[in-house]
């Protein structure tokens, strides 16, 4: 009997693998996460606005891969990553007491890097890094400091789902954005870059 339950449990399982790997367009979609944050107490908590640049030289998204056989495929984007993060970092830093005020340095952001890696199985495990480089900057165009970031995430769930990317690309970004909010250059350069 028990060998019979253990076949049927061994059959069951390859049945639920995935057998096939197939390409996948990611349209971005910013999701704010859903636990509250500690707000970030900045000396000059205001910037004017956020603009943003793709000079990223792998304009493919990541990859796809199955664990035990060599089935890959690409994963592209289905929009355009610049109003993603842009939207995205805005909504993070208001969300950790950053205003928007008219006389407020400016934030340029440039997106180096943006990749994700999804291994499936019977499920798919997913990472994702991006990469940036933030300059604060004066209405007049004085840079005040520039700085390179990287955030990472990861998520588990179905194979191919475009929510757990989009979740993951978002907290990636978060986790980015974070770290430029915890930097002491940061924090003098809005003062420095204001009015």
């Amino acid at each position: 009997m028990r060998k019979i339950v253990s076949v049927g449990l061994i059959g069951l399982l390859t049945a639920c693998a995935v057998s096939q790997v197939n390409p996948l367009a990611v349209p971005l979609a910013y999701k704010s996460s859903a636990t509250p944050l500690l707000p970030k107490t900045l000396s000059c908590p205001s910037i004017s606005r956020i603009d943003v640049e793709d000079h990223r030289s792998e304009k493919v998204l990541g990859v796809r891969s199955h664990e035990s056989k060599p089935l890959k495929a690409d994963v592209t984007l289905a929009s355009d990553p610049a109003p993603w993060l842009r939207d995205g970092m805005q909504t993070f830093l208001a969300r950790n007491g950053v205003t928007s005020t008219p006389n407020g340095a400016r934030l340029l952001v440039d997106l180096s890097s943006l990749r994700t890696q999804e291994s499936i199985w019977h499920r798919a495990g997913y990472d994702a890094k991006i990469g940036l480089t933030a300059r604060v900057q004066s209405r007049s165009g004085k840079v005040c400091a520039e700085q390179p970031v990287e955030g990472k995430a990861g998520n588990y769930g179905y194979a191919g789902s475009i929510d757990n990317y989009q979740e993951m690309l978002s907290n990636a970004l978060n986790d980015a954005t974070q770290h430029l909010l915890d930097s002491p250059q940061f924090d003098t350069a809005l003062c420095q870059c204001a009015n």
